[in-house]
């Protein structure tokens, strides 16, 4: 059976018609016999990448310069899902973008940051900064330590004091320590005995083998469905420049902690792409990769057989994109989704649903036509963790929101020497209206795709794809749906 084959039988399934191709306000999820008492019941959204990778949420963020730094990749982390550094960084950037968010709520850090004895409080102050803490331990050239500057220390110094040495400022040896070996149970004691934040991890010869966080355990305990990875760190995502030596920028990413990468480009399917996933897959076989975009199941099989573990769909349906009107190419989102899921199902890999999300409704519809998880836009930049500008407007507030392709994106690229000149803008640049926390936004998905669940009779996202179909409904049937006075 070919892949067509298989995409026919898989939307006989759905309730779906092979064509013409269909997108979210054309389709209703159909109701079925359902035998769950309360909504509010429903708590497992596992959703997977590949084979051995999940999150607890099918929530991903998009890799756009307005919408993931490592404040969004945190914030997202923290509630099950998973948030992609955008590739407009320099790959120096998005290294420290990786370590920020595998540095948060890390109750244990294996190499904590540290400065030698003979910097000065400039020299301190400017590797925190750079990496988004507020102390760091000081070591001798054979990384024992010496002592260690917490915001305390420094709270009200001024810039004249910057030439001062680091170890006039900081809190000197003996400090209380821990062993290499010691359990988080075992450090919350020493904490509340002592009342100190931070307890460094020295071995018999006073070597620094890590540290432990007192605020950092208590964000274990604040997210309890967090995605982190096997050490406990939230999980990261960063995304690979094509234009550039993106095997020399996976392997820096994968070394800093991502632990999923994404070569990401408008037109995956293309004999360039599909060399680059297979040198990225020979090269780091053990990687979590996704590649993106695509619109068809044929374009699935090349990446896949190619090495990508999932594959990110959809040309054309994001709120700022502007492909289908410029090229027109793309094919409606809800079609696109199925018949990749379908391709990709039957080839062991997973798919992501990029764009066209309007509300919690298509977020449901998402999932029911195949995706594992869905990559959030426009709903994410208008939040505070988004790195966009925040704007007010007389009395409204909104973030600053631009497409990838939109000609402002390109002309502020082209300034940063990453792009050599203006090509037909793809994309559009309009402002957000402003969301409040992506914990607010993430709240309202599931409580969504809750309702969605419990209509189709799905305890599960996985039973819901399995058991959930659609119905095709009219322009008039769509218009019925809609509150109206």
């Amino acid at each position: 059976m070919n892949i067509k084959q298989l995409v026919q039988k898989y939307f006989d399934r759905k309730g779906l018609p092979i064509r013409p191709a269909l997108t979210f306000s054309d389709v209703t999820i159909a109701t079925r016999y359902s035998d769950i008492a309360r909504r509010s019941d429903l708590q497992d959204f596992n959703a997977r990448l590949a084979k051995n990778f999940a999150l607890n949420i099918p929530i991903v963020s998009a890799n756009m310069e307005d919408v993931t730094g490592a404040g969004m990749a945190i914030a997202l982390a923290r509630a099950g899902g998973l948030g992609f550094i955008h590739q407009f960084f320099p790959i120096d950037q998005r290294v420290k973008e990786v370590q920020k968010v595998k540095r948060a709520d890390n109750a244990r850090i294996d190499r904590p940051l540290t400065i030698e004895a003979g910097a000065t409080f400039g020299d301190a102050l400017e590797k925190m900064k750079d990496h988004g803490i507020s102390s760091i331990l000081i070591v001798d050239g054979k990384k024992r330590l010496q002592g260690i500057l917490t915001s305390r220390d420094y709270r009200f110094l001024t810039e004249k004091d910057h030439k001062r040495p680091v170890t006039a400022l900081m809190k000197k040896m003996p400090l209380k320590t821990g062993d290499p070996r010691i359990t988080a149970e075992e450090a919350v004691a020493l904490f509340e005995k002592y009342k100190i934040e931070k307890l460094p991890l020295v071995d018999a010869r006073g070597v620094l083998r890590g540290l432990m966080s007192a605020k950092d355990i208590e964000k274990k305990r604040q997210y309890p469905h967090a995605a982190r990875d096997a050490k406990g760190r939230l999980v990261v995502g960063a995304t690979l420049r094509l234009n550039a030596d993106y095997l020399d920028e996976a392997k820096q990413l994968v070394a800093a902690g991502a632990d999923v990468l994404l070569l990401d480009t408008a037109r995956a399917g293309s004999e360039i792409v599909v060399t680059a996933t297979k040198k990225i897959r020979k090269a780091l076989p053990k990687a979590v990769l996704v590649v993106g975009n695509v619109d068809n199941p044929e374009h699935v099989e090349l990446l896949v057989r190619a090495g990508a573990d999932c594959i990110k769909v959809g040309i054309g349906p994001g709120a700022r994109c502007k492909t289908r009107m410029v090229a027109g190419v793309g094919t409606p989102q809800i079609y696109a989704i199925a018949s990749c899921a379908a391709a990709a199902r039957e080839l062991g890999a997973y798919v992501i649903g990029d764009g066209g999300i309007r509300g919690s409704d298509d977020f449901a519809k998402a999932l029911v036509a195949g995706a594992d998880a869905v990559m959030l836009g426009s709903l994410l930049a208008g939040t505070d963790e988004s790195p966009g500008l925040l704007i007010r407007k007389g009395n409204q507030l909104w973030k600053q929101y631009r497409g990838s392709a939109s000609l402002e994106h390109q002309l502020e690229r082209i300034k940063k020497g990453s792009l050599d000149e203006v090509r037909n803008p793809e994309g559009e640049s309009s402002p957000v209206a402003y969301a409040g926390s992506v914990s607010y936004v993430v709240k309202g998905l599931l409580d969504g795709l809750r309702s969605s669940m419990s209509y189709a009779g799905a305890h599960t996202v996985k039973e819901l794809q399995e058991k959930a179909s659609f119905l095709w409904v009219s322009d008039n049937g769509y218009e019925e749906g809609k509150p109206r006075s």
